[in-house]
């Protein structure tokens, strides 16, 4: 179903980077600020940029918002979803396409923003009753722990 937009082609989508941090069958999350998110949690990582490729897009978002190097990501995304938005950015309405990838940190040693005031290990029965971002609530029924025993 196609819906008219006066901001932009129907065919548009913000392309959103996440991270997928997991460790002993629990994944990372931050917490945003009050002002921004009413403290909602979410994966790291945020909106891809014009021109910007993947891998560039994400470590900036993580280095803008939690001050975190990344040290691996998967070449593909483990994840994928479409979320739509609405009253956002001045808008009525608009798309996110959510990439999730699998990634390391080279440490947890997070400098605090409005868009990152704290991180933290969630296991699958905590991450579905937990107050997550809008465009991270599919992420409950994603997530399977057992997707990720391999090493990566």
């Amino acid at each position: 179903m196609t819906h008219a937009s006066p901001h932009f082609p129907d065919s548009f989508y913000r392309v959103t980077i996440k991270g997928l941090c997991v460790r002993e069958d629990k994944v990372l999350l931050s917490r945003e600020s009050e002002t921004l998110s009413g403290q909602k949690w979410e994966l790291p990582g945020g909106g891809l940029d014009f021109g910007e490729d993947i891998p560039t897009a994400f470590a900036r978002e993580v280095d803008e918002e939690m001050g975190l190097t990344v040290v691996r990501m998967s070449r593909a995304p483990v994840y994928t979803w479409t979320w739509k938005y609405e009253n956002k950015r001045n808008m009525d309405w608009f798309y996110s396409c959510v990439l999730v990838y699998r990634v390391e940190f080279e440490d947890l040693d997070i400098a605090p923003s409005k868009e990152c005031e704290a991180i933290e290990f969630f296991s699958l029965a905590e991450l579905q009753t937990l107050d997550l971002g809008g465009q991270m609530t599919p992420l409950a029924t994603f997530f399977n722990p057992a997707d990720f025993v391999e090493p990566f």
